[in-house]
């Protein structure tokens, strides 16, 4: 596996994934990191996902970096010799969902070559029912397929752009990863941390796991890593779309500063970076802000997000290559500056000192 972020996203996306059943894609990510980061990071198994840890700055706050390793898909709650019953989970368009094909997997496929094969049935009157699938191609017999997802390509670039299944959230992964790579690789005097979470698409399940069960520290700052809806004033191309803000919530000013700064150096090198508050959709930046973390976004502008909100028909998802790289290399120039930066945990722990100091002085 070469270093990068398209080797990266293509390694990832050897196997499907979907909420609740991104053990393989954590698989992929954890021989990623092992053969390329190695012993210079830490690597968490929690309830809710990944920690990858890189310590260059001693004692002081981390720069986080979340992504998510699901992507929306099909749970099946039955299976039969002539198809199955399979609850939808996450926003997939469901208006053009009837009569497409899917393809289904065991709950940790080894690669891309399905179980089954079928088609949808007719859209439910109700979101909340479960969808029909007809096989094309059943199971063998006493296998139990567990999701299924979209018959779309799992990687293909062309003239530049890069499509792709679930570039929504893998994508993010990869670009996460391979920023602290390169910070590593540099030897970089800062302190870095990803977070790979799971079941973002049915509620934030992996980061409020993780905000629940204490393993997040009150004094790092967090950046929600993933690709969006294109909007005007975030369009393919473009560059990296630095996010106010999401349809919920306006993001940390103080985060937002330091991207805003890690920005301006890469525009004096000809670097392409957008700024907008993007309300197409709801990010995990908003659950950590809701529990009082330091919180802020970058996004990648992506075209038929979710496999197809905005397009005619079931599609893959795009990104321009260009912006991909262009994301790696704000994170890395915003980590390189963030342990200069006045932002909450150093603040904090600033008045905690100041705090001790009084009490002893009392």
């Amino acid at each position: 596996m070469k270093p990068g972020v398209l080797p990266l996203f293509r390694h990832l996306t050897s196997v499907p994934t979907a909420p609740f059943f991104e053990k393989a894609v954590a698989a992929r990510a954890r021989r990623w990191i092992a053969l390329h980061l190695g012993r210079r990071v830490k690597v968490r198994k929690v309830r809710g996902g990944l920690i990858v840890s890189y310590r260059g700055a001693g004692a002081g706050p981390f720069l986080c970096l979340a992504a998510h390793l699901d992507h929306p898909a099909f749970k099946i709650l039955s299976a039969g010799s002539d198809g199955a019953v399979a609850e939808l989970q996450g926003r997939l368009p469901p208006h053009l969902l009837a009569g497409a094909a899917v393809e289904a997997f065991l709950a940790e496929p080894r690669g891309n070559v399905p179980l089954a094969r079928g088609v949808l049935g007719p859209r439910p009157k109700k979101d909340d029912e479960p969808w029909t699938i007809r096989w094309t191609q059943g199971p063998p017999r006493g296998a139990k397929p567990a999701f299924a997802v979209l018959a779309l390509t799992p990687c293909a670039v062309q003239g530049g752009w890069l499509s792709s299944r679930s570039i929504d959230d893998l994508l993010g992964c990869a670009v996460s990863l391979e920023a602290a790579r390169r910070l590593a690789a540099a030897r970089a005097k800062t302190n870095v941390t990803v977070l790979l979470n799971r079941a973002e698409e049915v509620g934030f399940i992996g980061a409020l796991d993780m905000i629940r069960s204490g393993v997040l520290s009150p004094e790092d700052s967090y950046l929600s890593i993933e690709s969006s809806r294109e909007l005007p004033g975030s369009r393919p191309g473009r560059g990296p779309t630095l996010r106010l803000g999401d349809r919920a919530a306006a993001f940390d000013p103080n985060l937002i500063s330091l991207l805003d700064d890690a920005a301006a150096r890469l525009k004096r090198h000809g670097a392409k970076i957008q700024r907008l508050r993007l309300t197409g959709g709801t990010c995990e930046a908003t659950a950590y802000l809701a529990f009082g973390y330091e919180a802020a976004g970058v996004a990648v502008p992506l075209v038929n997000y979710h496999n197809g909100w905005g397009a005619k028909a079931v599609a893959p998802e795009k990104v321009r290559l260009s912006d991909a790289e262009g994301a790696v290399r704000l994170l890395v120039e915003a980590a390189k500056l963030f342990p200069g930066r006045v932002l909450r945990g150093r603040l904090r722990a600033r008045l905690e000192r100041l705090h001790a100091v009084s009490r002893r002085l009392l």
